[in-house]
């Protein structure tokens, strides 16, 4: 049986000498033509102060918009059900059966998995300064060229549990499961896997899709015209930096 290669990525210790990366060890690098790669460097070793600028920038670029819905996942076990009046905010798995991209959900039981739908709402006076809008929704946090994570305005909870939207989407998830997940010990969870939005195609997907730059679903069309939006930006900030 042949071995399938490994998508590993190597890490190969590299020096800029005369113009030309070598190998540490000695010699050219030994890659095919039009490899992609990332360099790691200090930024004391950028000669180019505009350009280690536009590679320290932050930014915020918005994905989603006020009152768009998301679903927060739950796992709610029979041993310690939420209270009778929450029961009906619950939907289930089958719910949602061919519209949840399964692919995500392969480690999930669909027999306790339950979901929650929230939605996006307006900032409060901390977030309408960091973000410069009146506007809520749900924004990508870039550093250069790299995703750093995501950042929303406040959140509104179904009104039986709160009448006031809470801060974040972290602060709704504790929410959220110290009321539905009454046997874990910590209220707390990823919300990039915990978390799904809904694509253009009707189907929901893990916000973690949104900050992932290398996609290759061709459906995921909100995520990728993130991304090609962003790519297009900085492109355009790179050359105007080059021509002063």
């Amino acid at each position: 049986m042949t071995k399938a290669p490994s998508t590993r990525r190597l890490r190969i210790p590299v020096r800029f000498v005369h113009s030309v990366w070598e190998c540490s060890l000695g010699g050219p690098v030994p890659v095919e033509e039009a490899t992609e790669a990332e360099l790691v460097v200090d930024p004391n070793s950028i000669s180019d102060r505009a350009f280690l600028e536009l590679m320290q920038r932050e930014a915020f670029h918005k994905v989603l918009d006020e009152g768009t819905s998301l679903l927060v996942s739950l796992t709610v076990k029979h041993e310690s059900p939420p209270k009778e009046r929450l029961i009906p905010l619950l939907k289930r798995y089958d719910h949602f059966r061919g519209q949840i991209d399964s692919e995500f959900l392969k480690s999930w039981s669909s027999d306790t998995l339950h979901f929650i739908e929230v939605n996006l709402a307006g900032p409060d006076n901390k977030q309408a300064r960091l973000f410069g809008t009146n506007r809520g929704g749900l924004w990508l946090r870039t550093l250069g060229v790299e995703a750093v994570g995501l950042a929303s305005t406040t959140i509104r909870l179904p009104t039986e549990i709160s009448v006031d939207p809470v801060r974040s989407l972290n602060h709704a998830y504790t929410k959220l499961s110290e009321e539905f997940e009454g046997s874990r010990i910590s209220h707390t969870g990823n919300i990039y896997t915990r978390v799904l939005y809904q694509e253009r195609n009707g189907r929901w997907y893990p916000l973690d899709l949104l900050r992932n730059k290398a996609l290759d679903k061709q459906e995921l069309e909100i995520a990728k015209g993130l991304w090609e939006s962003f790519t297009a930006k900085m492109t355009m900030t790179s050359k105007t930096s080059d021509r002063k």
